[in-house]
């Protein structure tokens, strides 16, 4: 399924903090957003989740307004991890990782053998399959965040929204569920799309590049296009250097000082 934002425009107390963003992500492709605090990175995810609603332009998933389908449809087809989830129940990091499989359970259907199995797979991949019996109160905020991915994985969903994945995690993790991610592209075709403030691993793991500017696209491209010294100077501020990666050959994002 191809995931498109076609001219939005969202505003906040009559301020616009997006405006006309114009966009697609499709099915094997990891797109990564940059931009700095307040560029409109995690309104765009929320747009493109069906939380907020775009005051001009469009959301569209395959070619349908998402606004238009029913909750359960959206579920079905698209997986979220916001960057809080508020989680105070008292549930077990594996009934928590098993919610991912109620878009596709009838009402008052339990989970079966597949549904399980591909909640221990999805916690097999964010390394979270030794904390399955323990409550979701009791883990620290990486932890918290690793399972909300096992949830999901778990959803088995054709378009993935990442607001900052990597948010809380040790350097480990985040290359770990970056990782993930793109094998998810690989391997089932998931179309990705990734808010990240990290440049260096948008390089690494993100085919395209979307940097935000006052909510406006200052770029698009590969992050050979997107990652130079002029393109991310008039954002960042003039403290940017870019250089080649010794390993790679990719663009290489450090500080100037």
């Amino acid at each position: 399924m191809i995931l498109e934002a076609a001219g939005v425009t969202c505003a906040y107390d009559g301020t616009d903090v997006l405006s006309d963003v114009t966009l697609r992500v499709s099915p094997g492709e990891l797109v990564a957003v940059l931009g700095p605090n307040g560029s409109g990175k995690s309104t765009l995810i929320r747009v493109l989740s069906r939380v907020l609603r775009p005051r001009l332009g469009r959301a569209l998933l395959d070619g349908t307004d998402l606004f238009e389908l029913g909750a359960r449809q959206s579920a079905r087809a698209i997986g979220v991890v916001p960057q809080e989830s508020p989680l105070d129940f008292d549930f077990t990091v594996e009934e928590v990782v098993l919610m991912g499989r109620s878009p596709h359970l009838e009402r008052f259907q339990s989970e079966g053998e597949r549904d399980r199995a591909v909640a221990r797979g999805a916690m097999e991949r964010t390394g979270t399959w030794a904390l399955r019996g323990r409550s979701i109160r009791d883990l620290s905020g990486g932890e918290r965040q690793r399972v909300v991915l096992a949830r999901a994985f778990t959803q088995e969903p054709q378009v993935l929204l990442l607001d900052e994945p990597t948010a809380h995690l040790d350097l480990a993790y985040q290359v770990q569920v970056l990782q993930v991610a793109r094998g998810l592209r690989e391997e089932k075709r998931t179309a990705v799309l990734a808010t990240l403030h990290d440049l260096n691993l948008a390089a690494a793991f993100a085919d395209r590049l979307v940097l935000l500017s006052a909510g406006r696209i200052a770029a698009q491209g590969t992050p050979r296009e997107v990652l130079t010294e002029e393109i991310l100077g008039p954002v960042f501020g003039p403290h940017v250097s870019v250089r080649s990666h010794p390993d790679t050959g990719g663009p290489l994002v450090l500080v100037k000082l």
